[in-house]
């Protein structure tokens, strides 16, 4: 290899490795640590929230505590079915 090429590669390493870390992350707790105050009023957070607990690995969840969940959940009289996967 010619010494270009190690010095792209040296600059693209050091690049990459000065991405990660440090972002501010969500003020949003887990999917398996509380339900979303919005998913008892808004119906699009709450299908949100299904839809996330759904995608969780269950090898990850049997054993964690129980969430308290609110009494109910939104739902909408008006619009159309959302695909929960």
């Amino acid at each position: 290899m010619s010494k270009q090429t190690l010095l792209m590669l040296g600059m693209t390493a050091a690049l990459l490795s000065a991405c990660g870390g440090g972002g501010g992350g969500s003020d949003r707790p887990a999917v398996t640590e509380a339900v979303p105050a919005a998913a008892a009023t808004d119906a699009g957070a709450a299908t949100t929230y299904v839809a996330a607990l759904t995608a969780e690995p269950a090898s990850t969840t049997d054993t964690l505590e129980p969430v308290a969940v609110p009494e109910t959940l939104a739902s909408s009289d008006t619009a159309e079915p959302a695909a929960v996967p």
